[in-house]
């Protein structure tokens, strides 16, 4: 589901999309989007932080499409590590996700995350086109 709130001048239109109870799986305004990708849920806690990277990187893939945007215009990642000692493996599988564009700006550090199971979890903001008018 997409919503667009505005006041009718277009450039205070809000976009969001996957409205949850809780929150919206991406928000887009003024030609930027704005959302959080963690790995397929369920998370299993069998599967490496690397794995996980790769389950979320193909989510990015997706939520990045349905907000009308892709990797090459991505602006920031911020990746959240619940173990900093995987930072050289998730870079192997970042390098591969990136190899084709020119990268965004990066951040990366650990913090604990809501789930024992849960390895990784991104922030990332993007261009976006203009959210379309209700």
């Amino acid at each position: 589901m997409t919503l667009a709130i505005g006041s009718g001048n277009i450039a205070d239109f809000i976009g969001r999309f996957g409205i949850g109870k809780r929150a919206s799986s991406a928000v887009t305004h003024d030609g930027t989007g704005y959302f959080a990708v963690t790995p397929q849920a369920p998370y299993h806690a069998g599967l490496s932080t690397a794995e996980q990277a790769v389950q979320l990187l193909a989510k990015a893939d997706a939520r990045l499409a349905d907000i009308g945007s892709g990797k090459n215009k991505l602006l920031f990642v911020a990746i959240i590590l619940a173990d900093m000692g995987d930072y050289n493996a998730i870079n192997e599988v970042w390098d591969d996700w990136v190899a084709d564009i020119a990268p965004p700006a990066r951040a990366c550090f650990e913090a604990r995350l809501a789930s024992p199971a849960l390895k990784i979890e991104m922030i990332m903001i993007c261009a976006a086109p203009a959210t379309p008018q209700p």
